[in-house]
Parts: C-alpha cells; sequence; structure tokens
C-alpha cells in the first residue's frame, strides 16, 4: 500500500497537537529585537551562502561585511576594523577557515567566532574548535542557532515561562 499524506484535517490536528507550545518556542527561539548595534564578518567562499548569510542577519539589524577568502578576513581584521560576531567558513579559497581563525585569535581578536561548514564530522568541528572558534555549526546557518548567539552578543536573557535560562 502506497504511502498517503494526511488530508488538511489530520494535518491540523498534527500540527496542534502540543496546543501550540512547539510553535511558540519556536518563535521564542527565532526572534530577537536587537537593543545595541552589532557588526558580523561573514567569510564564505560560496556567493550565494555568504550573501544568504548576511541577510539573515540583516534581518536582525545586524550591520554586516562580507569576504570570499580567508586572506582578505585576516587582512579586514589586521586593518583594525571590529566585529562583535565572525562567521567563517572551514572551506575557503586562498587561505582556509582553520588557518585564517588561527592567525585572527593569534592578533589578539576575542569576538564571537562561529565556524560553519557543510564537513559536519567530529574530526572537523575538534579541529575547528581547536583552531579558535566558539561555535561549530553545519550549513546552512539557521534562526535557531543563530538568534541565541545575537541574544548573547546582544546582552540580553532569553526568559520563557518557567525557569530563566541564558544561552552563552
Amino acid at each position: 500500500m502506497a504511502p498517503t499524506l494526511p488530508s488538511n484535517d489530520q494535518a491540523s490536528d498534527q500540527d496542534n497537537w502540543d496546543n501550540g507550545r512547539l510553535a511558540r518556542k519556536r518563535q521564542l527561539l527565532t526572534e530577537i529585537v536587537l537593543r545595541n548595534r552589532l557588526t558580523a564578518l561573514v567569510v564564505d567562499g560560496d556567493t550565494t551562502c555568504r550573501v544568504l548569510e548576511q541577510l539573515l542577519l540583516r534581518s536582525y539589524g545586524v550591520q554586516t561585511q562580507g569576504v570570499d577568502n580567508g586572506r582578505d578576513a585576516v587582512a579586514f581584521i589586521a586593518s583594525g576594523v571590529k566585529f562583535d560576531l565572525i562567521i567563517i567558513d572551514m572551506i575557503l579559497p586562498v587561505l582556509n577557515g582553520l588557518e585564517a581563525t588561527r592567525q585572527i585569535r593569534d592578533m589578539g581578536v576575542h569576538c564571537k567566532m562561529l565556524g560553519v561548514t557543510v564537513c559536519s564530522g567530529e574530526s572537523e568541528r575538534q579541529a575547528f574548535l581547536a583552531a579558535g572558534v566558539d561555535v561549530f555549526i553545519e550549513k546552512p546557518l539557521d534562526p535557531e542557532h543563530l538568534v541565541p548567539i545575537l541574544r548573547e552578543l546582544d546582552g540580553q536573557l532569553f526568559v520563557e515561562s518557567g525557569p530563566l535560562v541564558m544561552y552563552w
């Protein structure tokens, strides 16, 4: 027997199984109004990914700059430009994300660094964390991962019904 999709009535019953609590939690996790001006550098060799990541950040009010390789990211930082957040891909042309991250950290930069990649193995995660990123996320970058980081950078505490939850 072939699988069938639920009718609209069945689908709405399945969507409402938790009386909307899941939808509300998702909304709380993905919506934010920034109180402070935040800036981010997006380093991704794939133009489409870089533009989408910048658009996502801008949708939350974050001012962004983008570069397509690790060498340009290091040069940007070396020029004295400061960012609250650096999102860097592991696989980059000219200078890869691991080495660019090491060089940026060696310059004494202490901003939040988010490593992203399509390679999600444990060895890749460990290598990126050892290079100096604070957080490792498999692509694509999505609001559920990004918003808690923005909340932290903005100095916001996330309160949900129940106990206080802080995202570091």
